[in-house]
């Protein structure tokens, strides 16, 4: 009996990130029009043909959104409609640093700072740049009150205990004061932040929760392996006296 080969299709693969030639598994098209304006959405189930990564990909046109541009072989004038294309799971458009994972947040005190990055780069996924200002502007939050500072202070003062304890030096508070500031103008004035702005914020932020909780998470795993080296390590035998 023959089995029918499922199509083909080349598709960017967020596990193997690179475009893949992916299996078709799934289509569905969604079209509507109202008189002479139309829209239409493909769905596609896909699985790539590497890493056997299954996802959903929508490519979306709508008939008011378009360009003009010249075919190659006639060179005449030619509509161009714009796509729109869109993943599930989100493809990650921020890698999340290596050292993400939970266990460099063991302490309870972090676990609210964890869950709030956690979001914070599901925000950078889906292009939600305010929402993830605010994820930035909470996570500093809760990092600062896990190195003992009051909630109850103004970014400001906060930022000022924070230099009072040693924590942090005076080109840490220019930065995190330039942090702590995109965060409101975005939440407050109106501010519409531009991908690089993000990006900036998110790396002040990174470097900070790195230096203050993962450094010492990682040292002290570092300790605790360097201990038991030692335990297994042989003595020295003492030298023959001469």
């Amino acid at each position: 009996m023959m089995t029918t080969m499922p199509a083909m299709k080349k598709a960017f693969c967020s596990d193997c990130k690179g475009e893949r030639n992916c299996n078709v598994h799934g289509e569905y098209i969604d079209y509507a029009s109202d008189e002479n304006v139309w829209e239409r959405k493909e769905w596609l189930l896909l699985q790539c043909c590497g890493c056997e990564h299954v996802f959903v990909r929508t490519v979306g046109t709508f008939s008011e959104d378009y360009s003009y541009g010249v075919d190659d072989r006639t060179g005449e004038t030619e509509l161009i409609y714009d796509e729109t294309t869109e993943f599930w799971p989100a493809t990650a458009k921020r890698p999340r640093p290596q050292w993400f994972p939970a266990y460099c947040f063991e302490d309870e005190k972090l676990e609210g700072l964890h869950g709030v990055m956690t979001e914070l780069y599901g925000a950078l996924d889906h292009d939600l740049l305010r929402l993830a200002a605010a994820g930035v502007r909470t996570a500093f939050d809760l990092a600062s009150e896990a190195l003992g500072v009051h909630t109850a202070l103004t970014f400001k003062q906060k930022l000022d205990a924070l230099v009072d304890a040693g924590k942090i030096n005076n080109l840490d508070k220019d930065r995190l004061e330039t942090l702590t500031d995109a965060a409101s103008a975005s939440l407050h004035r109106g501010w519409a932040p531009a991908p690089s702005d993000i990006s900036t914020m998110v790396d002040i932020l990174k470097h900070f929760v790195h230096r203050w909780f993962i450094q010492p998470a990682i040292d002290q795993k570092l300790s605790e392996r360097s201990a038991v080296l030692k335990r297994t390590v042989p003595p020295k035998l003492p030298r023959p006296k001469s």
